[in-house]
């Protein structure tokens, strides 16, 4: 019996054959551990350019770790390096969201550290381009011959810069004039104009190393005919009656908007000479005051008439001092004549 055991055990060894747990015994695979990977972070900038003083919104994404805690920073354009902003801190998306206001063009970095064991670090860039904030003004109108003035300012300063005004002509913007601006970062120009029109200009500053091409709004310089009666340029609305003419126009900012024939008082009544102003207005259904009067100086007034016939007459003096007009054109006169309208009646 023993033989046989003995026989047994030595077969068992010849085939091999090893007891788990047993001196010699081959160890279990293992798993081996996956190794890190790099995260997809994003930045972007909206708007990607913007005018000195308004905001950019950065947004960055890291979806694969939501809740990290991020880097940002910053280069400005000519700084040697990026100078840190802050944390930031994505949500359960794995989103971040900052409101940057750069003065020049900027470069925003982004940085994830890794955890060590799943995800490697990462960073991200993105760019906010700045425009200078440029402001122009201009006189809106004066007479032909007349100086017109004009200011520059750009923010942020750049003193001793050249800036270009230009003007729309032919279809397209053309360099006009240049000026430089003080230590003030302004400039001021006066322009005399040659001849009668409409002059679009707009100031644009050129790009350099910190900003794009900066431009300002659109300012119009209407230049109109000087009138025989030095009505000021900047009036909204003046009647003028002419009595030596026995006519009557209006003007606006300069400009002779109508021209009607009017009679004027009988030479034992005149029209009074000198400048009033509108203080009463009414509507009339017809009668000696025709459809429309307004009332400048008591007991004158402008307004219609029921005698027509008078106005085609030469001369036409026949009032009892009141300037009388067509009726389609008396009722011209009063939509455009509130109360406080200057009434100058000269010879």
């Amino acid at each position: 019996m023993t033989m046989l055991v003995l026989v047994a055990a030595v077969a068992l060894l010849a085939a091999g054959t090893a007891v788990a747990g047993e001196p010699g015994a081959s160890p279990a695979p293992v798993a081996e551990p996956a190794p890190a990977a790099t995260p997809s972070l994003t930045i972007a900038a909206a708007p990607e350019a913007v005018t000195a003083g308004e905001a950019a919104t950065l947004t960055v994404r890291l979806p694969d770790v939501p809740g990290a805690t991020l880097q940002l920073s910053r280069k400005t354009a000519g700084a040697a390096g990026f100078r840190a902003v802050g944390p930031l801190v994505t949500n359960a998306r794995g989103v971040a969201t900052c409101r940057v206001i750069p003065g020049t063009t900027t470069i925003y970095r982004v940085e994830y550290a890794g955890d060590g064991v799943q995800w490697l670090p990462a960073l991200a860039e993105s760019t906010v381009s700045v425009r200078p904030r440029v402001t122009f003004f201009s006189t809106a109108r004066v007479y032909r011959g007349d100086r017109a003035r004009l200011s520059v300012a750009v923010r942020p300063a750049h003193p001793g810069a050249t800036v270009m005004l230009q003007q729309w002509k032919d279809g397209a913007w053309a360099e006009w004039r240049s000026v430089r601006l003080g230590a003030d970062s302004r400039a001021q120009l006066a322009w005399r104009t040659d001849r009668a029109g409409t002059w679009p200009l707009r100031a644009v500053m050129p790009s350099d190393d910190a900003h794009l091409e900066g431009r300002s709004r659109v300012r119009k310089v209407i230049a109109v005919r000087p009138n025989p009666y030095d009505v000021p340029i900047e009036a909204k609305g003046v009647i003028v009656v002419d009595i030596s003419q026995y006519r009557l126009h209006f003007f606006s900012y300069g400009r002779e908007l109508r021209s009607f024939p009017c009679v004027t008082g009988r030479p034992s009544l005149p029209t009074p000479l000198g400048h009033f102003k509108v203080y009463a207005r009414g509507m009339w259904p017809g009668g000696p005051y025709g459809a429309r009067i307004m009332s400048y100086h008591p007991p004158c007034a402008i307004h219609g008439t029921n005698e027509p016939h008078l106005l085609s007459r030469f001369p036409r003096n026949f009032s009892h001092g009141c300037t009388r007009l067509a009726n389609a054109n008396a009722i011209w006169l009063y939509d455009h004549a509130p109360l406080g309208t200057p009434v100058w009646n000269v010879r």
